[in-house]
């Protein structure tokens, strides 16, 4: 089935790079880089091996859906697990078919879309998926078709954006929607004229937060969209990876247990809170970081068995 022209779109913003890429700057060679991505990714988010049972995988088959870079793949495959990866991108396929490669391990990849998967029924024991899909256009749809790959008594691991979190209601609410007003106002009695020169078809690419810039794309998504804009519902899809991101979902608790209703047991984790990356806040004792995780991350883990 062809994709959606919604999907096109998502496929066109994160087909830019592997997810991750951009971290890691330096390296010698292949090897050398997806060394580098996997320590940074599991230094940074190092609630990802404490809340996933990579050994418990041994033996099983198991699909991921959305394999980025493939340093989870690849932690499964080294624990026995019968691999396949999938991506609504030829890159992050690309790119975790050659990390298994460097590693010397086997596995399958291809190119899918989570929102109708090409497998069978009952295909799988296991079906992971950690921040990918909140990116889709219908999320819904995706967590019913995990559902209906996974074998009778299958485990699904899928991380989504926790909306009672710290990320959500300060940063991007509070914090974020705030410079973006800020820039709105620096141009106030030149919309017109900005609305008249910008490039509707233009894709920055800027899959990231830190970048100055990005308020600038703020500014642009302002002027297509006007007010609406800086509404909750509309402006959390632009402040999770970058403002160019055309969907990112937030999930309540509550939330997981309509998202999840086919499944008969349902669980929930919470992680993510970086606190120690910062600078300022470097000295901060990592039980503290642990602790306000587990409260108020912005990854909210869902354990769902068929």
């Amino acid at each position: 089935m062809p994709l959606s022209t919604k999907q096109m779109n998502v496929r066109s913003f994160w087909n830019i790079e592997a997810c991750g890429s951009h971290f890691i700057k330096n390296f010698e060679d292949e090897k050398d880089f997806y060394d580098k991505y996997r320590d940074f990714r599991y230094r940074t988010e190092w609630h990802i091996p404490l809340f996933i049972p990579f050994s418990e995988t041994k033996g099983k088959d198991l699909l991921e859906i959305g394999c980025g870079n493939g340093a989870d793949a690849v932690m499964f495959a080294l624990q026995g697990a019968n691999y396949t990866g999938i991506d609504l991108t030829q890159t992050a396929v690309d790119a975790t078919r050659k990390h298994f490669e460097v590693m010397g391990l086997q596995g399958l990849f291809q190119v899918d879309n989570a929102e109708n998967l090409s497998f069978d029924n009952e295909s799988f024991d296991v079906v992971y998926s950690w921040g990918v899909l909140h990116h889709t256009p219908h999320p819904g749809k995706a967590i019913k078709e995990v559902f209906r790959v996974l074998k009778k008594g299958g485990k699904s691991i899928i991380m989504l954006y926790h909306k009672c979190s710290f990320n959500y209601y300060f940063r991007i609410l509070l914090y974020m929607r705030l410079k973006v007003f800020l820039k709105i106002m620096t141009r106030i009695g030149r919309w017109d004229a900005d609305r008249k020169n910008m490039d509707n078809n233009q894709l920055h690419g800027l899959q990231d937060n830190k970048d100055l810039s990005i308020y600038q794309l703020h500014y642009l998504n302002f002027l297509r969209k006007g007010w609406r804009y800086l509404t909750p519902k509309e402006f959390v899809h632009h402040c999770t990876d970058g403002p160019e991101c055309p969907y990112a979902y937030v999930y309540s608790k509550k939330d997981i247990n309509k998202l999840f209703s086919d499944f008969s047991e349902i669980k929930t984790k919470v992680g993510h809170f970086p606190l120690r990356k910062h600078k300022i806040t470097s000295w901060v004792p990592f039980f503290i970081e642990k602790y306000i995780a587990f409260k108020l991350g912005w990854n909210l883990i869902i354990y769902a068995k068929k």
